[in-house]
Parts: C-alpha cells; structure tokens; sequence
C-alpha cells in the first residue's frame, strides 16, 4: 500500500478506524462480562491477603528480630503489599500527629 497517494492514505486511515473500533468493542465486552459477573456474585480481582497476616508481619517487623525476607516467608506475603502496609501505617502515623484536634492540650 503506497500511502503516498491519496487513495493510499485513505486506506490506511480507514484500516485504522476499523482497528480502533475492534478495540473499543473488545473493551465493552469485558467491561460487560466483568458486570455480568458480579451480578452473579463472582468476586472479581486479585484476593485480598487476611488482615491478620498483615498485623503480624507488622509486630514482626516492629520488633526488629527478624529481617523483612523472613516476615515474607513466614506470612507468605508479597514485598510490595508488605512495604504498602508499612507505608500506610507510617503515614497514618504522620496524620495523627499532625493533625491538631488529636492533641490533648
């Protein structure tokens, strides 16, 4: 296809359109099966890791006797859910602290 020609550039405008439209009804169709899913009550996503495993790698990790490679291990938990939990509880932390109606004075 020479798309130095009107006609050329043409076709490649239009193969580009039917491409764009593929993509966008693929798109609805997913959106639409995710919809249809959990309107029969099919629990969509990435299971989320128990709480507690949580709350005990962080007493782990505060008590500073084990490293981070074997509060992983033990939970069974990944690096970055364990570091966002830190993070989180660290900026949680930071919240309290900052904000002025937590103060007793």
């Amino acid at each position: 296809m020479d798309t130095e020609t009107p006609t050329g550039r043409a076709m490649l405008q239009m193969m580009s359109v039917i491409a764009e439209l593929e993509r966008n009804l693929l798109a609805d169709r997913v959106k639409e099966g995710i919809a249809a899913s959990r309107r029969r009550g099919v629990t969509v996503g990435r299971p989320r890791i128990a709480q507690e495993k949580l709350d005990i790698a962080i007493r782990m990790y505060q008590s500073g006797d084990y490293s981070v490679k074997e509060i992983l291990a033990t939970n069974q938990i990944s690096s970055g859910t364990f570091y966002r939990e830190v993070n989180r509880l660290k900026l949680k932390k930071l919240k309290r602290k900052d904000d002025p109606s937590a103060s007793h004075n």
